[in-house]
């Protein structure tokens, strides 16, 4: 073969050599051993925010985000010549562009790393969220459940096989002890960098509480090296006194559950995993992890049962006026077989995404119960249905209560819905939309537990409601606490000031009744006035008050 031929063969194979590295990245970039860039090509502006002339002879990791430049430089110094890394996720600093980079270090290159950085064919894996933990640049703990919780259903679309990974790092606190800050720092940068680059995707692991970590991972990959190598960096770092870790792994099949509740229920595993108050080791989970995925799932598939049967009996508390405390309406509670905590039980719907299948079946169950005082010639108690602040960001929720209350126009002035969990609104502008919706039809509107987080405010100024109810916490002390009195005075006169109603909670005595009333506070609900009751005690003469309001320029108060 001719000296041309051989050159031209070379010059082929390098093209295509080039062409094979862009149709699978946007942007190439040749380090030298020193870690400054030597040869750049690609979408070096659109990417990194630099031009290409800009970018040459610049240190690469300068161009990266703090946190995503100690996890690629931890990869790229521990590289051995012949070796390549599992892709990563890393942000750019001056862009916040998302990248995924390869690196390999090809052998007889005197020490050069070759990297490979895709935005376009970015594993779907991939979390846009910034929330990180600034020791380890690992996702906190809500963004990892937000990307757990959507890797779930995006690996049932796709095929792909994940699993999830749980880690404790059971004596960590023995090793700070015995352990300089700069070496403890160090070493808990590396496990980050090592949990992120076995992770799928190279961004699926997070921090989930102080000494609790997951990473989301391809089910071929042998999570027992996780174990050796997070053990192995702690001797490294604190000789004789390394960490041990525990772990344990989770099958992310879901079944024949729906990818929805699917999700859910490992959301619910993960925060069990997390909040458990006693002294937890994974180890110690008699049935596993798994067999408390399995658990979670057949309790979703029976609540759904008992919830669509309507298996669960209704009670009935009564609110009083402060003022003679005559009953103004009852609120509408749950109780369940089998002496079942509703409290648990409805929390557990919240955390799993069923809550709207009960929300509904309640609405239904009381629209009956009221229908049978009108058959009976009785008046027609008010009553008040809680709705979780989840059902209520949910459209085919609010389209089958609308429906709902569509069959029962004659009772709507008696219902009223007392959100709760409302935390859990996001889209705050929807919901008052929709709350005005009902709010027309003559269904009054109350904000349950005001006080309980710093977001009650936020939900007050956004949100035109009818009423609130004031968190029993402020009020079980209100006596002896000064601080709960001043700030039950503020609450009270702030509402008085939109025109918006207030209901005590948890009022036991006639002094505390008394100085509610004093502050000027409009009704009150707890033992004092009544325990929740099987039945209301129909009224054959009397009228019973009703939640119609009367209108106060854009809010309401009690009429």
């Amino acid at each position: 073969m001719s000296s041309s031929t051989n050159n031209q063969a070379l010059k082929d194979d390098k093209e295509r050599f080039v062409a094979f590295s862009f149709a699978a990245a946007d942007l190439l970039i040749e380090l030298d051993d020193k870690g400054v860039i030597c040869f750049v090509s690609g979408a070096a502006r659109g990417i990194t925010g630099k031009d290409l002339n800009e970018l040459q002879g610049s240190k690469f990791l300068d161009v990266l985000d703090p946190l995503d430049t100690r996890l690629v430089g931890y990869l790229i110094n521990n590289m051995k010549e012949g070796e390549r890394i599992n892709p990563v996720a890393a942000r750019m600093k001056d862009t916040n562009v998302t990248a995924v980079v390869g690196a390999c270090s090809l052998p007889r290159t005197h020490g050069h790393i070759y990297l490979s950085l895709n935005v376009t064919g970015m594993p779907a894996a991939q979390s846009l969220a910034v929330r990180r933990d600034e020791q380890t640049g690992l996702l906190d703990k809500n963004d990892f459940m937000v990307l757990a919780n959507d890797q779930l259903s995006i690996a049932a679309e796709t095929g792909q096989e994940l699993e999830l990974t749980l880690l404790d790092l059971e004596n960590i606190g023995d090793m700070a002890a015995h352990t300089s800050e700069d070496d403890m720092a160090e070493f808990m940068n590396n496990i980050g960098s090592v949990l992120r680059s076995y992770s799928f995707g190279g961004d699926s692991a997070g921090r989930i509480d102080e000494n609790k970590y997951g990473i989301l991972h391809n089910k071929s990959f042998d999570e027992s090296l996780l174990q050796d190598k997070v053990e192995t960096l702690s001797n490294e770092v604190s000789p004789g006194h390394g960490i041990t870790v525990s772990q344990n792994t989770v099958d992310l099949d879901k079944g024949n559950l729906s990818k929805e509740n699917a999700s859910h229920a490992l959301m619910f595993v993960i925060n069990s995993f997390v909040n458990s108050e006693e002294e937890f080791n994974i180890e110690n989970l008699a049935d596993g992890l798994q067999g408390r995925m399995e658990n979670t799932m057949n309790r979703i598939a029976s609540l759904k049962n008992v919830f669509q049967r309507n298996e669960f009996n209704l009670v009935y508390q009564p609110i009083v006026s402060l003022i003679d405390e005559s009953v103004h309406h009852y609120e509408v509670l749950c109780r369940f077989k089998d002496g079942e905590s509703p409290f648990e039980t409805v929390t557990f719907a919240e955390e799993v995404g069923i809550i709207l299948d009960l929300d509904l079946a309640v609405v239904k169950k009381s629209i009956e119960y009221l229908r049978s005082f009108k058959k009976n010639g009785a008046e027609i108690p008010s009553i008040a249905i809680n709705i979780s602040g989840h059902s209520l960001e949910t459209d085919s929720f609010i389209d089958s209560l609308h429906e709902l209350l569509g069959t029962a126009p004659e009772l709507r002035s008696q219902i009223g819905l007392e959100i709760t969990e409302s935390s859990q609104v996001e889209d705050l502008v929807r919901a008052e939309r929709v709350l005005q919706m009902f709010r027309k039809q003559d269904v009054q509107i109350s904000l349950d537990d005001m006080g309980a987080g710093a977001a009650s405010f936020q939900y007050i100024r956004a949100l035109t409601i009818d009423n609130v109810k004031i968190d029993g916490a402020y009020v079980r002390d209100v006596l002896n606490n000064e601080k709960d009195a001043a700030i039950l005075r503020s609450m009270t006169r702030l509402c008085q000031d939109l025109g918006i109603g207030t209901i005590a909670e948890m009022v036991e005595t006639k002094e505390q009744s008394r100085f509610l009333k004093s502050l000027g506070v409009d009704y009150g609900q707890g033992w004092l006035f009544g325990k929740p009751q099987n039945e209301i005690e129909p009224v054959m003469k009397k009228r019973m008050p009703t939640l119609n309001m009367r209108r106060k320029g854009t809010k309401t108060s009690w009429g």
